[in-house]
């Protein structure tokens, strides 16, 4: 195993430290769950150990072991944290002067191995690889002589992905090869590749119309029905609104405009009905720590009152409650579940 240039570490060191300074809000592999992807990328290549000292070549300091290489990928995200990926890698050509004229080495693989997710925010998630690669290599020799070599190597691998859309995620990631390449002409090189990429995700969000349901649920406050013998049966209150998908910014705990005009048919009631009181519970799914999702759920249903309050109704009105992870609707298993349980109520007291 051949050391590698030092100067590929601190680029990948600070882009994995850039992204551990943001602040997480919700699972971003959560949502390609179960679906398959495509993708491709291009980057910088360096070959180390190609064509050292003490092999027949007899190779001088005059080489270039750096290339430009590109690559297609796809893989199955099979749920928030791990995937599995195979792909095509180009690398580009090695060369070097030997005292039978130039070496040129055409390097190539194909790979497969497991991705593994960490998210960090609803956009950023760190990735590590772990596989293994078959690896093709054609030398030639001053365009007289050819020789083919052919191996396996252990594939390692990292990187950053910044999720565009559902759909469509932008990727950054070093990967390293070991020992590729079995022949004693140009010795085996370890095969540093430095890359961005772009990767497409076939699913889908939650429908328009489920969406637009889930956006802003407005009910009026029941109307008092005439008392019956049967004995009264207690019910959880029903919510006057629910601000769920779009009800804010991505990434962010700010009311929408469409939030906001669900919010102003509380504010017209409670306006005409002064005695009346709402409480504003806040909810999130269980992806990640139940601290922070404890944190996020109280900061989202701070916003709602904190809008209620700016259109006129008093504090004194308005109480502000975070459960969290508490009382899921909808299965936490699948991205439409957890978009649903994303929520905040408001109820009539």
């Amino acid at each position: 195993m051949n050391i590698k240039r030092i100067s590929l570490y601190p680029s990948v060191a600070s882009i994995i430290s850039l992204s551990l300074l943001m602040s997480p809000q919700v699972n971003a592999a959560a949502e390609n769950a179960g679906e398959f992807y495509l993708g491709a990328k291009t980057g910088w290549a360096n070959f180390s150990g190609f064509c050292e000292e003490d092999i027949s070549a007899n190779c001088d300091d005059n080489k270039d072991d750096d290339a430009w290489g590109g690559s297609v990928y796809g893989g199955y995200q099979f749920n928030e944290w791990l995937s599995v990926e195979g792909g095509y890698n180009y690398f580009g050509k090695a060369k070097a002067y030997t005292d039978v004229g130039q070496l040129e080495s055409k390097i190539q693989n194909g790979e497969l191995g497991v991705k593994l997710d960490w998210n960090l925010t609803s956009a950023w998630n760190l990735f590590g690889k772990v596989g293994t690669s078959y690896n093709d290599i054609e030398h030639d020799f001053a365009d007289v002589s050819s020789k083919s070599d052919n191996n396996w190597s252990l594939m390692l691998g990292a990187g950053v992905e910044y999720q565009l859309s559902h759909n469509w995620r932008v990727r950054t990631e070093y990967q390293w090869f070991d020992n590729v390449g079995s022949s004693s002409v140009a010795k085996q090189s370890d095969v540093n590749y430095l890359t961005l990429g772009l990767s497409y995700y076939f699913g889908s969000a939650a429908p328009a119309a489920a969406a637009a349901t889930t956006a802003a649920v407005v009910q009026e406050e029941p109307v008092e029905e005439p008392m019956v013998a049967e004995e009264p049966v207690a019910t959880e209150p029903v919510p006057a609104v629910t601000l769920s998908k779009g009800a804010f910014e991505h990434d962010s705990t700010e009311l929408t405009p469409e939030a906001q005009s669900s919010l102003d048919q509380v504010v017209t009631h409670l306006k005409a009905s002064p005695e009346t009181r709402v409480d504003v519970i806040g909810y999130t799914d269980s992806t990640g720590s139940a601290a922070y999702n404890q944190k996020l759920s109280e900061k989202r249903a701070q916003s709602a009152s904190n809008y209620l309050e700016s259109q006129g109704i008093d504090e004194s009105r308005v109480t502000t409650i975070g459960k969290g992870e508490e009382d899921p609707i909808a299965d936490n298993n699948t991205a439409e579940g957890r978009e649903q349980n994303r929520r905040v109520e408001v109820l009539y007291e």
